[in-house]
């Protein structure tokens, strides 16, 4: 829950796990979130990336504020002395940390993208939710953002409004990578692709190669599920509301795997393939990755997420705590999304009928987490200005 800040767990490292390896045999990536500079200075991070099969990481703003407040010897507290002799403002303090641990963090994972051959070993970096609705300021700060971290395997995190559809189309065809994400209903993703495609195809007319413009779609799909179950419990007395608990999640992403099987399979992608474009990754948020909660039912949600969602081409991103028990417990079935769009129609059609529609639960969820995260960027910005290392300089 926004305003009570956790730092990211302490965990083990699922060191040689045989999910982990099965899966990403399988196409599988992992990504990890609620990561700060403490993560990256201690050396514990690059352990996870050698020993856990990380390919993937996402920086996040509210873990950043509760080691700020947290203590006064904080690994931010230099670079804020620095910046307070400078007299930076917070706003000019905010982007200058996190560009410094998103350089930091694309360094750690420069070998991962290199083998990968640029097809992962991301980082995601949010721009300020207080512009999702501002396509003009928001596509400035993507552009200032990606400059300043200057590193090939950044990805700015972009919250797929319908501005935010905007500057994503903006920032491919300037060939900054970007990460759609606040995905919450298929008609939302399908206008995702739109503006991805339409992004490479001026990337393209613009002498761009867009093998190195990338884009990745992701999907929350835990929040939707929630608030489906809740939904549910609400409704009490209509028959059978018990047997369509946590089925959401899974038919979500066969949807949205065969929406984007089928796209791949049409005249306009073929024309961007053989210009050298190369298919997304389906990305799934989990349970608790806004917070680094590590709470037993958001741990849960994401054993039964690894366990249950597995195709090729999609990462899963989990806090350590979440991905230690999914490596430990996880009991992974085999491809679950290739060819079960009917199952997933099926399911979609069941909570139709018992009054629950997706399409409104995602427009809200959509308003919901965005205030949260603009709640969370308020609170970076009074932490900052309110740290002893920023106040013996006024």
């Amino acid at each position: 829950m926004t305003g009570e800040h956790h730092t990211a767990e302490p965990a083990e490292v699922p060191s040689d796990s045989a999910v982990l390896r099965g899966l990403a045999a399988e196409g599988v990536s992992f990504w990890l979130a609620g990561l700060s500079r403490a993560a990256l200075a201690d050396g514990s991070l690059k352990t996870w990336i050698a020993d856990a099969h990380i390919t993937g990481l996402v920086l996040s703003p509210s873990v950043m504020t509760c080691e700020i407040r947290r203590t006064d010897d904080h690994a931010y507290r230099d670079q804020l002395s620095l910046l307070a002799r400078r007299h930076a403002s917070p706003e000019e303090m905010v982007r200058a940390l996190i560009a410094y641990d998103a350089r930091w963090a694309c360094d750690l994972l420069s070998s991962v993208h290199t083998a990968a051959e640029g097809l992962d070993g991301w980082v995601c970096v949010e721009l300020d939710a207080r512009l999702a609705y501002d396509r003009r300021s928001a596509l400035e700060e993507a552009r200032a953002l990606a400059l300043a971290v200057n590193r090939p395997n950044l990805l700015v995190t972009v919250a797929a409004t319908d501005a935010g559809l905007d500057v994503v189309r903006e920032c491919v065809a300037d060939g900054i990578g970007v990460n759609a994400a606040l995905i919450h209903s298929v008609e939302r993703y399908g206008e995702v692709l739109d503006s991805y495609w339409e992004g490479l195809e001026r990337s393209h007319e613009a002498g761009r190669d867009p093998a190195r413009v990338p884009c990745v779609a992701t999907w929350e799909l835990a929040e939707v599920e929630a608030a489906v179950d809740e939904r549910l419990r609400e409704l009490g007395g209509v028959p059978d509301t018990a047997e369509l608990r946590s089925r959401t999640a899974l038919a979500l992403a066969r949807t949205a795997y065969d929406l984007q099987e089928r796209r791949l399979d049409s005249h306009r992608w073929r024309t961007l393939r053989n210009a050298g474009a190369r298919p997304h990754r389906l990305v799934w948020s989990g349970a608790g990755v806004g917070d680094g909660s590590s709470d037993p039912g958001h741990l849960a949600a994401g054993i039964r997420q690894v366990e249950e969602i597995v195709a090729w081409r999609t990462a899963h991103v989990l806090t350590r705590g979440a991905l230690t028990e999914a490596a430990r417990r996880a009991r992974p079935r085999g491809d679950s999304l290739t060819g079960q769009a009917a199952a997933a129609t099926d399911v979609v059609a069941a909570l139709r009928r018992r009054g629950v529609h997706l399409g409104c639960l995602a427009e809200n969820l959509e308003r919901l987490r965005l205030r949260r995260l603009e709640r969370d960027r308020e609170e970076l910005l009074d932490a900052v200005q309110n740290s002893p290392a920023v106040r013996a300089y006024r």
